[in-house]
């Protein structure tokens, strides 16, 4: 469901890249957090850094304040869709499946794809 506020309740969260890159100096491909397609080497992507608060002293003292976690990553269609819905004001959660954000957007706008 689109949204245009974010709440404060998390568990993690992630830093959204400008623009793409490409995957490089992986052992495996990974996964589309949308769509669950495989990405692959050399592929043009969104890598979003992720982070969450420690859960111990050990975490806070070796950490501080942000514990890293492994990165997360959207393909290139689901990441198109990522940066121009989120370029357009909307919080996007990563694992929502960002072809159904996108119809959600043109009911909202009423926008028909097959008018083009």
């Amino acid at each position: 469901m689109l949204s245009c506020t974010c709440g404060d309740q998390y568990e993690w969260y992630y830093i959204p890249p400008d623009d793409f890159g490409q995957l490089s100096n992986r052992k495996r491909r990974p996964r589309c957090v949308s769509c669950n397609a495989l990405i692959d080497m050399g592929a043009d992507c969104l890598e979003f850094e992720s982070y969450r608060e420690p859960r111990s002293y050990y975490e806070e003292c070796r950490f501080g304040s942000e514990v890293p976690m492994a990165s997360r990553y959207l393909c290139e269609s689901c990441g198109e869709i990522f940066l121009n819905l989120s370029s357009l004001g909307y919080c996007i959660a990563l694992g929502d499946c960002m072809k159904d954000l996108l119809k959600d957007y043109w009911e909202l706008t009423g926008f028909t794809p097959t008018r083009l």
